[in-house]
């Protein structure tokens, strides 16, 4: 059993496997595919043709650190990640960024 559902207008089907070890990786990618299998029931070499077949695909795009922002000293974050159609043009990205300071205030943005 697995996942078939259209999300944007794309296909999207998904094992059981699949979904269970994005799951896992969705708590600690940093744990190894012997872990991961002992964690979603399945073996080492399926865990690992899974993962690199997931990554392939784009349903993992990377690992990325996620810091303690509360030991950060921060009460509260919001992330907000956007994908454009198109690439933003060096004046558009500096209104983008003059509208986030204005909004947020506090914690710059210069990516």
């Amino acid at each position: 059993m697995g996942l078939q559902t259209s999300f944007l207008g794309e296909n999207v089907n998904m094992k059981s496997v699949e979904l269970k070890l994005l799951s896992e990786l969705m708590k600690n990618s940093r744990r190894s595919d012997r872990e991961l299998a002992k964690a979603i029931g399945s073996s080492q070499p399926t865990v690992t043709r899974t993962r690199t077949r997931l990554e392939e695909k784009g349903y993992i795009r990377e690992y990325a650190l996620i810091p303690d922002f509360a030991k950060l000293g921060f009460e509260l974050m919001s992330l907000t990640f956007t994908k454009f159609k198109r690439q933003l043009t060096d004046e558009e990205l500096k209104k983008l960024r003059e509208a986030a300071r204005r909004i947020e205030g506090t914690f710059p943005i210069d990516r």
